[in-house]
């Protein structure tokens, strides 16, 4: 009897996982809107489709389509109604073909129907350009094609809010020794993430030590439904590429920013831009475990977040800075133990890769101390 692949299993429960995806989007189309700039109308000040309104984010994408300011619906109350309803109606006209894909999102205690997640689309991606279904099959058919049999899926998630789907792969039998050493081995992979209207394909890097996760996505591919490249051949030979055939282009890249986080610490200002992404209140055990800043307080003998950015760039918190990679890959992947909302979490798997892939650090861009003037 054969013995199945690590990539065979993984095909398998990916068929698993795609059934359970798929038996939601019925409910998840119920959501989906779909119309053209030339449907909107303007009302106190809004627009909307529909008698449902655009939430601000969408409102400011749809204005910078018709390339007039964030503040011109408010002409509404400086101009009588017959010329404003000229005015909007020769605006629109323009751009009234451009279609325009969102979905709907009630408002928390039985507020209004707001539009959100709004996307223009490309005029040569029809019919919304891919589905969910097809990413499916062409993720499926390059397992297939694969020469390695050694894929695992590291974790899988889908959005039924957003109707995102995301599925992790690592090869298994790939080890990075990143310190050439072998005390400090890797795995390297992909994520991928893609919905009706976006798609991403990002290497995927975990730490074995402590199975931290990280998501490189300067190193990617992404678009959406903007765009002319958001078609499925694109996104099939994508596939292809960085699954069947393996492409791998960022271990070198992992190798040489590990040992560049090594050699150096970070600054206060590097420390509190990733405190500032938890909240106070809600977050409160993660920043005392992870983010204290008392010391540094005491250290400095002030309150460093009210010193000016300049202060903060050049002030050392004595942290080595492959360490404080390491604590926030280990707090966004070890979900069981820090508690913390799936897409918050994901969102700070892929943060930290600015930290791991920074060119310079900011300690690094110090002049030297003159010891005397000559």
């Amino acid at each position: 009897m054969e013995t199945q692949t690590l990539t065979a299993k993984s095909i398998l429960d990916l068929d698993e996982f795609e059934n359970s995806v798929v038996a939601d989007l019925d409910e998840h189309e119920k959501n989906k809107v779909q119309f053209f700039i030339g449907d909107l109308k303007v009302e106190d000040c809004k627009l909307k489709i529909d008698e449902q309104e655009l939430s601000d984010d969408s409102t400011k994408k749809v204005l910078s389509q018709l390339r007039v300011k964030n503040n011109f619906l408010e002409l509404q109350k400086k101009m009588d109604e017959q010329d404003w309803e000229t005015v909007a109606e020769k605006l629109k006209h323009f751009n009234a073909n451009q279609e325009v894909f969102a979905r709907k999102k009630k408002a928390e205690e039985g507020g209004a129907i707001s539009i959100v997640d709004l996307q223009l689309a490309h005029k040569k991606a029809t019919n919304g350009g891919i589905q969910i279904p097809e990413v499916f099959t062409s993720l499926r058919e390059s397992l297939i094609d694969s020469s390695a049999n050694d894929y695992v899926i590291k974790d899988t998630w889908y959005n039924d809010e957003k109707g995102t789907v995301s599925v992790t792969l690592l090869q298994d039998s790939k080890n990075i020794d990143v310190f050439g050493n072998e005390t400090d081995m890797w795995k390297g992979g992909k994520t991928v993430a893609w919905s009706g209207t976006d798609f991403s394909i990002m290497p995927f890097f975990e730490r074995l030590v402590c199975t931290n996760g990280n998501v490189a996505r300067q190193y990617g591919f992404a678009t959406s439904i903007s765009k002319k490249k958001y078609n499925y051949t694109t996104i099939k030979a994508m596939l292809d590429r960085e699954i069947s055939q393996a492409s791998d282009t960022c271990t070198p890249l992992l190798m040489n920013a590990t040992k560049h986080l090594q050699k150096n610490n970070v600054s206060v200002r590097e420390f509190l831009e990733y405190r500032n992404l938890f909240d106070e209140e809600e977050h409160d055990k993660i920043l005392s475990k992870y983010f204290d800043v008392s010391y540094l307080n005491k250290a400095y003998r002030c309150e460093v977040e009210g010193m000016h950015a300049i202060w903060k760039s050049s002030a050392d918190t004595g942290k080595n800075a492959y360490d404080f990679f390491n604590n926030i890959t280990y707090i966004c992947s070890h979900p069981k133990e820090i508690k913390l909302e799936e897409e918050f979490r994901r969102s700070l798997q892929i943060k930290a890769s600015n930290i791991l892939f920074k060119e310079t650090l900011d300690l690094e861009l110090l002049a030297p101390k003159i010891t005397s003037w000559k």
